[in-house]
Parts: structure tokens; C-alpha cells; sequence
């Protein structure tokens, strides 16, 4: 057999990745090829759920993105952490499993056009893939291959936060995944036992067991061949060697939304006059590529505790650290098994609609942006995003090589009404934060800053300081909409044999963490596939 044609060529070993490879190889008279630009996700970093901030941060197992300044953030440049390992950012994120609200895709179909993608056909892609801990119903599926269980030891403070929204008479929520995603409770997170369970663990190590799926690292593609206005294949730089793999039946594009649009505009495909302008031949004039482009911004509010009850680094908690250390490397237990980032909630802003518009992680420990810097000390980190920002950006080339970054412009605060909702969250979050629950180890408020007072006081401070919440959607955005990238099968428009399957073709934004929607996506595109090749 010729080891460079194959009848399904996967760009990206990530959540989308990883699941399509599962399903298409399924079918023994195909053959898979999965090529990811990354290396190994071998590392006890990945699997253990306390050193997250070491996989986010990890040179290894990272893109490094950052964007373009960002002029409604006093013009900084804001650290784009994603995926560069077998797992994709499943491999690094905060392992939450969040499916957002079901009206959401609803709207994709009734909207945006994305026929065939509302919550009566989400919903069992999302069941088909599941192994619920708690047990299967309507909602939730067991079996499957992705996990998805409760968090071990929840912190007492992390219980507190809990308190602190019965004080403010916020409804208690257990599951967010549940009929209702408004209120307060605990994270549900893709763990199996005390490891992460990454697509790549879910869905490629399974795939990889049969003899017709196979997996390159370190494999860099660099463009889409198109000939006769079909895809056939893709130009590849493996450890600086260009290889060129043939695909019989399909190419299928998964490397988010980034790297996604990134290949399309490299292979000649998206807004004409703008591929001139980078000096790229056109193939296909398609001028929704990379524009459409959604995030969520987060802000967080902080206090300093008196008691070292919080996750964090001091001279007192020198010796419960070197127990879980040994305890981790003796017996692969303990609490550095125990996912740090443990609570949220989803509550209205004064903005609200009929969808909660806010979501709150909260965290027993101080956190600094990504984990780039340590922090020292111990207190409580409660994030606040907008899950439905109106404000719009695009990814754009910088250079024709592929190897190099391209332009990222999320245009965050653009719409004005998105400052006025971050505003109110932020206010919101401080109130939680200074309600009587957390007054047994209160000591001092970090962020905003008692100095901080008034609502112009709390804009300032989120243009100081607002951070990602890695969740950028949309750049190949489905449905029938004026800069729709991809039809409702997840087919390029205007190019045969070419698909793009991430988190990309969202047309909009769900309102919760993008993985799981993610893994659904790729769950029902693998099967429109595998049905459109028969």
C-alpha cells in the first residue's frame, strides 16, 4: 500500500479530530489517515488534573497564540493558549463538560440556517458519546466513550461560593447539563478515575487499535490541493520534509478555529481581493472564511484568605504539598487527582433575556492569567464571562507560510452592549465574593481593588485586565448566512470533497464551554460523511 493515499485525510488531531477518526474508521473498507502538527500527549502533565496550569502553559503542548492589540483593552495583546498535542485542547483545557443551552442550537437551525443541527438532533449525538457517571435518562448517556463524572473532594471554599448564592437567592442547579442551565452548583468534568479523559483518549486510542486508521505527528500541513475545483489531497511538512497524502473520498479540515480558516485562506479558498492582497492564488472566492469570528471574554474578581484552606503556594502549605506529590507518585491518587477549577453558575445579567447571558467558574485558589505567572499566597478566583457577545473579529493571513502565526483580531468590546454586561458581571461577582459566606476567611479584596467603586472604575478595569476564556468559534461558520463558510453538512461551499469539522462551523457562540459541542459536531458530521461516501 501506498502510506501517502488514504480515502479520508484529517487535518488536526483535536476533540473534532479524534471523534470523526472513531467513526470513519469504523467501516473496515476505508482507510484513515489523521495528521497532527503536534507531538505526543504521553505526559503526566496532561493526564493529572491538578497540573492543569502546567498543560496550559506548556511550550510542548501549545500553540502560543496571541492576539492583535486590542484596542478596547488599553491595546494589549491577549495570550491565546490552544491545543498542539494528540487531544487538541481537550488535551489542556479544564476537562468541564458543558453542552451549553439547548436553545442554542435552535437558533443555529432556525437563524442562521444550519438545517439538521437543532436540540432534537444535538441531543442524541451528545447521548450516543457519553459515559455518564451518575447514570443515564433522558438527557444523558452511558457507554460511551467519553466520561464524564463529578468532581472527587469538592474545597470547602469552593462549598462556600455555593452558600454565597443561596445568600443572594440564586436557585441551586446540580446539573447544568440538566433541563435548566440557570444557577449555582458543581462542575461535571471529562475524567475517567483520577486521569483526564482527552479525545484522544476517548476516541483516537480506539480508532488507532484498528488496522485501517493511522496517526502522524509532527506532520504540519501547509495547504488543500485543489484540482478542478475538488479537494484531492494536502501538502505536508513532516520534520521539514513536504510530502503530499491523496485523499480518495474526502479531505477534512479540524483544526479549529484558527487553524481551520488559517488552511483554507493558505489553500486559495476565502475572500477574494484579501488572498490577492496576501499574494495567494485564488481557488475559490468565499468571503466568509475567517471573518464571523467569536470569544468569550472573562474578567475575574479575587480575594486574599486568612487560612491556607485554598489551593495555593505559602510556607504553610510546604508540607500538604509534599504529600500530595508523594502520594501522586506512590499511588497515582490523592488530591493532585482533584480538578482545581471546581464551581459555577449560570445567573442573568441586567441585560438578560430569556438565557442566562453570564457564566461563573470559581476557583479555591489565586489565579493569574493562564498561569503564566505563579501566583503566591492563598484566596479565591471567580471568573465572570459574557456567553453572548455581539462584538465580531476575523483571522487573517500574516504570511503565506504556513508556519507562521496568523493574524488574530477578536475586536473584543467592539459592541459597546458587551462592556455594559461585563460590567454587570463583574459587579456581580465581587458581591458574591463579599456576601457572609466567605467571611470566615475573608481577609482582603485582590481584584477589583477596594479602590475600585464605581461602574467607570469597573470599566477601566476590565480593559485592564480582561482575559480569554478559549472559546473562539465561528470563523467557518454553517448555515445559509451572507459570510456562511460551510453548508449544513459541514461542506465547504464551492469546493467538492472538502470539509471543515471544529468548533469553526458554529455560527454562533453557544452559551457554555465549546468542547462538548464540539465532540457533537464531529459525532454527527463523521456520520453525514460515512452516509455521503456509501
Amino acid at each position: 500500500m501506498d502510506d501517502t493515499v488514504f480515502d479520508y485525510i484529517i487535518a488536526g488531531a483535536g476533540s473534532a479530530g479524534c471523534t470523526v477518526a472513531e467513526r470513519l474508521s469504523r467501516d473496515r473498507n476505508v482507510t484513515v489517515c489523521v495528521l497532527e502538527a503536534g507531538g505526543s500527549d504521553d505526559s503526566p502533565i496532561i493526564r493529572t488534573p491538578m497540573l492543569l496550569q502546567f498543560a496550559v502553559t506548556g511550550e510542548a503542548f501549545n500553540w502560543g497564540y496571541w492576539t492583535e492589540k486590542q484596542k478596547n483593552l488599553n491595546d494589549r495583546e491577549l495570550c491565546w493558549p490552544r491545543g498542539k498535542t494528540l487531544g487538541g485542547s481537550s488535551s489542556i483545557n479544564a476537562m468541564h463538560y458543558m453542552r451549553g443551552a439547548r436553545q442554542n442550537f435552535d437558533e443555529w437551525e432556525q437563524t442562521y440556517g444550519a438545517e439538521g443541527w437543532g436540540w432534537k438532533n444535538a441531543l442524541p449525538a451528545f447521548k450516543e458519546v457519553q459515559n455518564q457517571t451518575r447514570g443515564g435518562d433522558d438527557l444523558h448517556g452511558t457507554g460511551g466513550p467519553l466520561w464524564v463524572q463529578d468532581i472527587n473532594d469538592l474545597s470547602p471554599l469552593t462549598e462556600a461560593f455555593f452558600k454565597a448564592g443561596d445568600q443572594l437567592q440564586y436557585r441551586r442547579n446540580g446539573d447544568f447539563n440538566g433541563p435548566e442551565q440557570e444557577g449555582f452548583g458543581p462542575y461535571q468534568v471529562t475524567q475517567r478515575g483520577n486521569k483526564r479523559c482527552s479525545a484522544a483518549d476517548a476516541f483516537l486510542r480506539p480508532a488507532l487499535e484498528r488496522d485501517n486508521c493511522t496517526v502522524t505527528t509532527q506532520a504540519m500541513v501547509q495547504r488543500v490541493i485543489i484540482e478542478n475545483g475538488r479537494a484531492t489531497g494536502v501538502e505536508v511538512d513532516i520534520d521539514g520534509e513536504r510530502k503530499t497524502f491523496t485523499a480518495r473520498k474526502e479531505v477534512i479540515l479540524s483544526g479549529g478555529a484558527i487553524n481551520s480558516p488559517q488552511t483554507l485562506l493558505l489553500s486559495g479558498i476565502g475572500p477574494a481581493n484579501e488572498l490577492r492582497d496576501d499574494g495567494v492564488s485564488v481557488e475559490h472566492d468565499l468571503p466568509g472564511v475567517g471573518k464571523n469570528l467569536q470569544d468569550h471574554l472573562d474578567i475575574t474578581a479575587q480575594l486574599w484568605t486568612k487560612s491556607a484552606l485554598s489551593i495555593g503556594n505559602s510556607l504553610r502549605s510546604m508540607p500538604s504539598h509534599l504529600y500530595m506529590v508523594a502520594r501522586w507518585a506512590m499511588r497515582g491518587d490523592g488530591p493532585f487527582t482533584n480538578n482545581p477549577v471546581q464551581g459555577g453558575a449560570f445567573i442573568k445579567s441586567a441585560f438578560a433575556e430569556d438565557l442566562p447571558d453570564l457564566q461563573l467558574v470559581f476557583i479555591p485558589a489565586i489565579s493569574n492569567p493562564h498561569g503564566i505567572e505563579k501566583a503566591w499566597g492563598h484566596g479565591v478566583t471567580l471568573h465572570v464571562c459574557q456567553l453572548y457577545p455581539k462584538s465580531r473579529g476575523e483571522i487573517r493571513l500574516k504570511t503565506t507560510n504556513p508556519s507562521d502565526h496568523p493574524l488574530i483580531q477578536p475586536n473584543y468590546l467592539d459592541d459597546e452592549f458587551d462592556l455594559d454586561v461585563m460590567v454587570d458581571g463583574l459587579a456581580k461577582a465581587r458581591e458574591i465574593l463579599d456576601s457572609p459566606a466567605f467571611d470566615f476567611d475573608r481577609k482582603a479584596e485582590r481584584f477589583p481593588g477596594p479602590e475600585v467603586q464605581t461602574r467607570a472604575q469597573l470599566a477601566d478595569d476590565i480593559r485592564a485586565r480582561a482575559e480569554t476564556l478559549y472559546h473562539p468559534t465561528s470563523t467557518c461558520a454553517m448555515g445559509s448566512g451572507e459570510l456562511s463558510v460551510t453548508d449544513s453538512r459541514c461542506r465547504v461551499k464551492g469546493i467538492n470533497g472538502l470539509r471543515v469539522v471544529d468548533a469553526s462551523v458554529m455560527p454562533r457562540l453557544v452559551g457554555g464551554n465549546t468542547n462538548a459541542p464540539t465532540i457533537m459536531i464531529a459525532t454527527r458530521a463523521a456520520q453525514m460523511i460515512a452516509e455521503d461516501n456509501a
